[in-house]
């Protein structure tokens, strides 16, 4: 049994895991479902609410492991960017992935190169294939 790597984070992020989940059922793969936190106020245990309910929908039978980066404090000291968080995620020595799930955020030029790309990073480790879900 192979594991997903599911990058859930917003925008469309239900949509990117839902395909993850299907993919995963076909196949008899597993799930490793990463999220950091968004914003300071968002809940751990709201999240993973939504990952289950998201999942009991939709692949009820796939085995899950979810892990949730919270920011207990966002300072010079710990802010460490999403991109970075999700990179050493996926490449911990202690896990290996058949390949990533995240979306495909289209982007304006501006933006683009002002807003740093959580894709790019993650296609930039050449660590895993990565399937990118149209959100």
């Amino acid at each position: 049994m192979s594991t997903l790597f599911v990058a859930y984070g917003e925008p469309g992020r239900e949509t990117v895991l839902t395909v993850a989940a299907e993919r995963a059922a076909a196949a008899g793969d597993a799930l490793f479902v990463y999220h950091v936190q968004e914003t300071p106020d968002e809940s751990a245990d709201e999240v993973r609410a939504e990952i289950e309910r998201v999942l009991a929908a939709t692949a009820p039978d796939v085995k899950v492991d979810i892990e949730i980066a919270v920011r207990a404090e966002h300072s010079e000291d710990t802010n460490v960017s999403r991109q970075k968080l999700v990179t050493d995620a996926l490449l911990a020595e202690d896990r290996e992935f058949a390949y990533a799930v995240m979306g495909d955020v289209e982007r304006g030029s501006v933006d683009g190169f002002v807003h740093a790309s959580l894709t790019e990073a993650v296609l930039a480790t050449h660590a895993v294939p990565v399937l990118l879900v149209p959100v």
